[in-house]
């Protein structure tokens, strides 16, 4: 029960609070700490099991931010963390092609996520870089995305968390 409660203060942590906020499915949470502990999680009796539920977990909490529900767009943005730092190539894939439609929905909620947790901005712009140039995204996309994102990015974050975050974005994945 710690454990949740550790998340729901994590989660919290990632974006604006407010007091109509819902904290994760319980279930979702044990998953997300017990990824985060490089464990598989143990709600699935196997690996393979565990696999086709982090796929079922990307798309529950991708749709849960592109809707728009309190705390669910820091939630999604902690898990591109944590699937870069598993080195799980298909749910990088995933971030790579959603993380930057998401970021046009919503560039100030995505930025205010940043802001209030600036040690997501190095995965979360890792994945927005990685857009461009993957499967049939043109690299041509990149210079402009920085012109136009590059004074939102720097009024938005800390300034060394926009540095390294437009650093990121320049270079190519």
């Amino acid at each position: 029960m710690r454990a949740i409660g550790a998340l729901v203060g994590l989660c919290l942590s990632v974006s604006p609070v407010t007091s109509q906020q819902v904290p994760p499915d319980e279930s979702d949470a044990v998953e997300l700490i017990e990824m985060m502990l490089g464990r598989v999680p143990s709600r699935y009796q196997t690996p393979l099991a565990a696999m086709h539920g982090s796929t079922e977990l990307y798309t529950r909490t991708h749709d849960q931010a592109r809707a728009k529900e309190p705390g669910a767009l820091g939630v999604w943005i902690l898990f591109g963390d944590l699937a870069l730092r598993s080195v799980d190539a298909g749910l990088t894939q995933s971030y790579a092609a959603d993380m930057l439609p998401l970021y046009r929905q919503q560039p100030k909620d995505f930025l205010a996520v940043l802001s209030a947790a600036p040690w997501l901005a190095p995965s979360a712009c890792h994945h927005l870089s990685a857009h461009f140039g993957s499967e049939d995204r043109p690299e041509s996309g990149r210079l402009p995305f920085l012109t136009s994102e590059k004074d939102r990015f720097a009024s938005a974050l800390p300034t060394p968390t926009a540095a390294a975050c437009l650093n990121a974005l320049a270079t190519p994945k």
